[in-house]
């Protein structure tokens, strides 16, 4: 994987501590502004932004951008969506479907969209890695 690599088979790292960390990382790649993952409902789970960014009014929006492209996909009869970006002339908006919520990244305009969309993909793997439920131990004879 790529930068967001992290020592997520530490014992005793939580899984909050490990949702931090991932955004955190996203949050420091090149040409990336902020991070952020938001629970389907647009409670903020953890950032990485800016101070003079007002992270609850984002999340609400990615949080409605998300539920929306979900139903949007079902409808259609295509499979959940992965991944969506939205453009502007002051940067562009990221949004990924992870497990637990939206993970968002925002980038600023000379990001390489690929280099960030690859990050988020991995990112959102990482996710799936720390919140998978470990199976059961085998019931012995």
């Amino acid at each position: 994987m790529s930068r967001l690599r992290l020592a997520l088979d530490l014992e005793g790292t939580s899984r909050g501590r490990q949702v931090r960390d991932i955004v955190e990382g996203l949050g420091r790649l090149h040409w990336v502004r902020g991070a952020l993952v938001v629970s389907p409902d647009g409670f903020v789970i953890a950032s990485e932004v800016p101070p003079a960014l007002a992270v609850e009014p984002l999340a609400a929006l990615a949080a409605t951008l998300g539920r929306d492209l979900e139903v949007g996909a079902s409808r259609m009869g295509h499979g959940a969506f992965q991944t969506a970006l939205f453009s502007a002339d002051d940067g562009t908006v990221f949004l990924a479907t992870s497990r637990i919520g939206f993970v968002v990244a925002l980038a600023e305009p000379q990001a390489n969209l690929q280099s960030v969309r690859s990050a988020l993909s991995d990112a959102v793997t990482l996710i799936e890695a720390a919140w998978t439920p470990e199976p059961a131990p085998a019931a012995s004879a």
